[in-house]
């Protein structure tokens, strides 16, 4: 009868062998998936309008207008949810997390009034607040009042050099600069 250990050393080394083989064997790189690119439109921006002493302008108001910058309408959205965060108790406001969230709050005529962001305005765009380039707008919470809002800019693609952040990240989290 012939001896187990040589066959077994020999199906141990033919395994060796082939896992070897296969191993260094060249392999075609995969085929990189690339989503299909979703058009993205830019919203109609609201017309120029002067505030008055009789007709001061709401801060949504200042929000994607036609004779307004990018920094503008960071600082008007900053304004809106400012204001809606020291109106509005901790206790009696819905959780702030995302992008939709926010913009929610913002649009409840029953609890801003006329300070609420109209449904129609052209910064709401599929329940989401979106930036002058079509892009939803990044909501991070830093703290319970506090809400870090972040556009992605002009190349539509966040934490790049030309987001717009406010409030502005700190000094050992910047991973992109501030829009100035």
């Amino acid at each position: 009868m012939p001896s187990v250990r040589p066959t077994v050393a020999a199906l141990v080394f033919a395994v060796v062998a082939i896992t070897g083989i296969v191993l260094l064997l060249p392999r075609r790189a995969p085929d990189p998936i690339t989503p299909p690119e979703t058009p993205v439109t830019p919203p109609a921006l609201l017309p120029a309008r002067a505030a008055t002493p009789e007709t001061p302008l709401h801060s949504w108001e200042r929000l994607l207008v036609a004779d307004g910058s990018p920094r503008e309408d960071l600082a008007a959205l900053a304004d809106l949810t400012t204001n809606y965060l020291q109106a509005i108790p901790s206790a009696r406001r819905p959780a702030l997390g995302f992008n939709e969230d926010l913009a929610r709050a913002l649009t409840d005529r029953d609890t801003l009034g006329d300070a609420a962001l109209p449904a129609t305005h052209p910064a709401l765009v599929k329940g989401q607040l979106i930036d002058r380039w079509g892009t939803p707008w990044q909501v991070h919470p830093l703290a319970a009042d506090v809400l870090q809002l972040r556009s992605a800019g002009p190349d539509r693609r966040l934490y790049t050099a030309d987001d717009l952040v406010a409030p502005p990240p700190a000094p050992d989290q910047s991973s992109s600069s501030t829009f100035q």
